[in-house]
């Protein structure tokens, strides 16, 4: 889906309407700017990460979805009930987290995948498990075989971080999950986080947790730093304190100031901008209340034919994006041509190409791969003579006659347990 659908719709013209006539162009940058998860993107995009974690793992992995912790004032409750007394060993086989405040929103849709992990695969894959079974590689009532060796904790965003933390405290607390801890990844467990989406700041506060969790995503979280082109981001950030319908400077531009661009099918997170879903008497967000349900049929990939020449317009690759029907291409040339012309100029680290081509991270991953075992790119991802060579003649050529259809890209898609794992 093009993203001009979204810009044109009806929804999106009235809230644009709501800005002073001076003030509209930096608002459409805003909304231009704005990432537009679809359900099927989310879903498959964290099924692909489970999987790779999983395939990385020698043991069974257990799967927990992210939400609210509970706390008694300002105190936060371990994940599982244990004694208070000496010896404070936990019992139970579901995690107690379940009674915490749980939405339709992503907790319902990443509480379905996992469920439909353990379904397929229940001695791999454990749905929300408590302390029995994350102690036992063999229990009686579930008949399984494989010991537990990583906890995969499961969101839609990492944003400021602090939510995923807690969650991380809140096992932390229980003696049970600590001493599993202590005894390393290869006899106990590790942790893990694994988002659709996360800010850079966001991670390095997840990663900070005594826990010391893997974070993997699926994309950066876009934010209006890295969004929005680099003369606009204080008139954009301007703009949404200006309009704040809450009237307030701090915490305009969404929870802790994180200023992030994104909406999923299922709701918009509250680390966006207010101005993008607050609701007051003279006010009405894009996405009214965080919901986003009227305008999901606008959502759709960020890499199509209609977008991908802006794109590369963006990364200085002019040339390659005039006369050029990117819809008559083979499959997997666009994601490929994006990757090389990101490539062409630093910085070439993995968020980056992600942020210039709209590719996950896992794409780039995959690609980078790719590229690599063509010769593309040396160990610093540095365009060889060969990978200037498919650009030139792109350039030159049409893009069938440089790249063969028979470069299929390869996604983890299925449920089934790696036939040869590593720790």
């Amino acid at each position: 889906m093009s993203k001009d659908v979204f810009i044109r719709s009806k929804q999106t013209l009235a809230w644009l309407g709501q800005f002073a006539p001076d003030d509209q162009a930096n608002a459409m940058a805003l909304a231009k700017a704005m990432r537009l998860v679809s359900a099927d993107e989310f879903t498959t995009g964290l099924r692909a990460r489970i999987l790779q974690s999983a395939s990385e793992t020698e043991g069974a992995v257990a799967l927990l979805a992210e939400r609210e912790m509970l706390k008694d004032g300002d105190t936060l409750l371990p994940l599982f009930e244990q004694p208070v007394d000496r010896p404070r060993r936990a019992f139970g086989e579901k995690a107690l987290a379940i009674r915490g405040d749980m939405d339709i929103g992503s907790e319902g849709l990443i509480a379905q995948l996992i469920t439909d992990f353990s379904r397929a695969d229940g001695v791999k894959f454990l749905n929300h498990p408590g302390p029995d079974l994350l102690r036992a590689p063999l229990n009686t009532s579930s008949k399984r075989t494989l010991p537990v060796r990583k906890v995969i904790l499961v969101t839609d965003l990492i944003g400021s971080g602090n939510r995923a933390w807690e969650y991380l405290e809140a096992a932390w607390r229980v003696w049970t999950v600590k001493s599993l801890w202590s005894m390393g990844p290869e006899r106990g467990i590790s942790f893990e986080v694994i988002a659709y989406a996360s800010t850079e700041a966001g991670q390095r506060v997840v990663e900070s947790h005594p826990t010391s969790p893997f974070v993997r995503s699926v994309i950066p979280c876009p934010t209006i730093d890295t969004e929005v082109s680099p003369e606009l981001v204080e008139d954009v950030k301007a703009l949404c304190r200006h309009y704040d319908p809450y009237g307030k400077v701090r915490g305009a531009l969404g929870y802790r100031d994180t200023g992030a661009l994104i909406a999923f099918a299922h709701s918009a997170p509250n680390n966006c901008p207010r101005v993008l879903w607050a609701v007051s008497k003279t006010w009405l967000g894009l996405f009214p209340k965080r919901v986003t349900a009227s305008m999901r049929e606008t959502f759709g990939s960020e890499v199509n034919p209609e977008s991908v020449n802006q794109r590369l317009v963006a990364m200085r690759q002019r040339r390659l994006a005039e006369g050029t029907d990117w819809s008559k291409a083979p499959h997997g040339a666009l994601e490929r041509y994006l990757l090389l012309a990101a490539l062409a100029h630093p910085p070439r680290r993995r968020d980056v190409i992600a942020r210039k081509t709209g590719l996950t991270l896992l794409e780039v991953e995959t690609l980078l791969g790719e590229a690599s075992s063509y010769h593309w790119i040396d160990k610093d991802s540095r365009l060889t003579d060969a990978g200037q060579a498919q650009l030139s003649a792109a350039k030159a050529r049409s893009v069938k006659a440089v790249i063969p259809e028979r470069l299929n890209l390869y996604y983890p898609m299925s449920l089934r347990v790696p036939a040869q794992s590593s720790s």
